[in-house]
């Protein structure tokens, strides 16, 4: 069968109706499947669908709902998006979308697949206030890029990979996924760019091209330099520490003798996480990868002739509206706005 040109399962069940849990259970697991094999979503989202799913279900369960059919479901989809924002520890209303989001698509390949009627059509999205993607200061910038120099790490190597992988995010706007997916030969510093082939979306992800300048060329030189010198390979650009059995941790194995470590593998998304925990630690200052990554586009909204076009491609967005969402007026240039009003005679 080609990926191509999908076949959905079949339902085994009546299309204008589905007894809860089994019937919907079973034909949740067919989307599930269909959407890694034919849609090509990535385990990510897969994992949001499931999750999203198993919350559904418990609710029907708490709430005695025994079938799903056309003329009721649309109701119960609302009571449970009601039910979940006025518990005692209401969800968001950005967890509110999320849920909405992510259950329509399964009933859309219901409605495909077994001709049953997506409720969606008549279910309002969730509404979520309009806030401002977060980006750092200037100087929080500045301050953590040296806590990750300054971190006690065990290594040189260590230090130069946590330095490079912030940096990523900060100078060419690199998402988590998108650090941790670049091979060796993706970084390409003669050409001072690097090939993003794994970016958000769906089927692997769109591809883009990021651009180094001479700073962010320093840093990953630097970790080039750390690298080669530990005797690290992997095809991936980032090589996880493994140490050889009986060497001790990571860490300790690199600092005592370079040969007695094992590679080959590239960083796992626990320990970029934790990379991230300890420069925040050092740094004083509360941030995420993400953040570092809003940084990048407001900074570069906030250079003279640099086009919104520019921006988009850059980040890799796909709908220009995110990238005037994230163009945001720091608080330094607001009071400059406000201090050009002058009222008093001259």
């Amino acid at each position: 069968m080609s990926p191509r040109s999908p076949v959905p399962e079949a339902a085994t069940a009546s299309t204008q109706r589905y007894a809860v849990p089994h019937d919907l259970r079973e034909r949740f697991a067919a989307f599930h499947r269909d959407s890694l094999r034919y849609r090509h979503v990535s385990p990510a989202t897969a994992k949001w669908y499931a999750d999203t799913f198993r919350t559904f279900l418990k609710y029907l369960a708490a709430a005695g709902v025994r079938v799903l059919d056309p003329d009721s479901t649309p109701a119960v989809i609302r009571e449970w998006l009601a039910a979940a924002q006025d518990r005692p520890r209401p969800i968001s209303p950005f967890t509110a979308k999320s849920y909405w989001q992510a259950l329509r698509a399964f009933f859309a390949y219901l409605e495909a697949t077994d001709g049953f009627p997506n409720p969606f059509r008549t279910v309002e999205v969730p509404i979520t206030p309009d806030v401002l993607p977060k980006a750092l200061e200037y100087d929080d910038c500045v301050r953590i890029l040296a806590a990750a120099r300054n971190t006690p790490w065990v290594s040189r190597y260590e230090r130069a990979r946590a330095l490079a992988m912030l940096a990523l995010a900060l100078y060419a706007g690199l998402r988590r996924k998108e650090i941790l997916g670049l091979e060796f030969t993706d970084v390409q510093i003669a050409a001072k760019r690097v090939v993003i082939k794994h970016g958000k979306g769906r089927a692997g992800g769109s591809q883009r091209i990021g651009y180094l300048n001479s700073e962010l060329v320093d840093i990953l030189v630097e970790y080039l330099d750390a690298r080669k010198e530990a005797r690290l390979t992997s095809v991936e650009f980032f090589t996880a520490i493994i140490p050889r059995r009986g060497g001790g941790t990571a860490g300790a194995a690199l600092r005592r003798n370079p040969a007695s470590k094992h590679s080959g593998h590239g960083v796992q998304v626990k320990t970029f996480n934790r990379i991230v925990a300890r420069v925040r630690e050092t740094a004083g200052i509360h941030f995420s990868l993400h953040m570092l990554r809003h940084s990048f586009v407001s900074m570069l909204a906030r250079q003279p002739g640099v086009s919104v076009q520019h921006i988009r491609e850059l980040a890799g967005h796909r709908d220009l509206k995110t990238t005037e969402r994230y163009m945001r007026l720091f608080e330094e240039d607001k009071l400059r706005a406000v201090e050009t009003l002058s009222f008093t005679a001259h």
